[in-house]
């Protein structure tokens, strides 16, 4: 969103700069009593003057500048996608907290190393959202209670891994292993 807000915010300074010259030509080209020089606004003056509020093509416009700006504050309002995820403070200290957070993808990692490091697991795929992390690890047995075991193993190092990151708000685990 910030790509667009950028692009938005540009295009929209263009507009005003290129609408300030046009405005400052036309301006001087009525002082001097010379035609437009662009802009026809006399025309567009009387168009407006003979122009009601509910003529048709004044309530389209009215109303697609109503979407318009709808639309543009609704995608203002979205949550922006997470992308860190804070450390709870110490508490009991005089001094100022500091503002600590992990990335993502670096407690995807942390999870990951973590799942991994269970003995019979062989591979794992850690998905990280704001309130959830899910875990899809991969074991060689075909056993099911072996499986059910490594899953509550995988689901314990997941939750040990998070304890020891200190998260702010810890998100739910959800870890579902699979034999191959």
């Amino acid at each position: 969103m910030r790509l667009v807000n950028r692009l938005l915010a540009t295009l929209l300074c263009l507009a005003l700069i290129a609408g300030g010259v046009l405005v400052i030509a036309e301006v001087i080209a009525a002082l001097v009593g010379a035609e437009p020089v662009v802009w026809d606004w006399r025309a567009t003056q009387q168009w407006a003057d003979g122009t009601s509020w509910q003529n048709v093509v004044v309530r389209i416009v009215c109303v697609a500048l109503f979407v318009l700006g709808l639309v543009l504050l609704l995608a203002e309002v979205k949550r922006p996608r997470l992308r860190r995820l804070r450390v709870a403070a110490e508490t009991g200290t005089d001094t100022r907290p500091v503002d600590t957070a992990y990335t993502r993808r670096g407690v995807a990692a942390a999870v990951r190393a973590a799942v991994t490091g269970v003995d019979g697991v062989r591979s794992a795929r850690v998905k990280v959202k704001r309130r959830r992390i899910r875990v899809s690890a991969t074991t060689g047995s075909f056993n099911k209670a072996a499986v059910r075991r490594l899953d509550e193993a995988a689901a314990d190092a997941t939750r040990d891994t998070l304890r020891r990151l200190q998260l702010r708000s810890a998100p739910s685990v959800s870890v579902r292993t699979r034999g191959t």
